[in-house]
């Protein structure tokens, strides 16, 4: 169960016939946190000050997100992020914005 989001603000614009849409519209984005993890709040504050949409998981509240996870990184640890189909381990704001921008 995802424990919040944030509504995104996405731009788009036309230029004759090319619709340009920006990533925010168009990134698929998942964070696998816990409440007590300063590097996941990091991550979160990064896609929440930039309106970029996400959804999050506490793996200490939700066994279905705790396994999800695992399957996904066998590693331990905290932020876990899939950006565009993209597994970033930690909190990496580069990382997030070449993922973000793999679209």
């Amino acid at each position: 169960m995802a424990i919040e989001g944030s509504s995104f603000f996405g731009k788009s614009s036309s230029a004759g016939d090319k619709v340009l849409v920006s990533f925010q519209e168009t990134s698929q984005v998942e964070l696998y946190v816990t409440s007590w993890c300063p590097y996941c709040r990091q991550a979160i504050d990064f896609f929440r000050s930039r309106g970029i949409y996400y959804v999050v998981y506490d793996i200490e509240r939700d066994d279905n997100a705790a396994h999800r996870k695992n399957e996904l990184d066998p590693r331990k640890g905290v932020p876990f992020a899939v950006i565009n189909g993209i597994k970033i381990h930690g909190f990496s704001e580069e990382a997030y914005l070449k993922a973000l921008n793999q679209h």
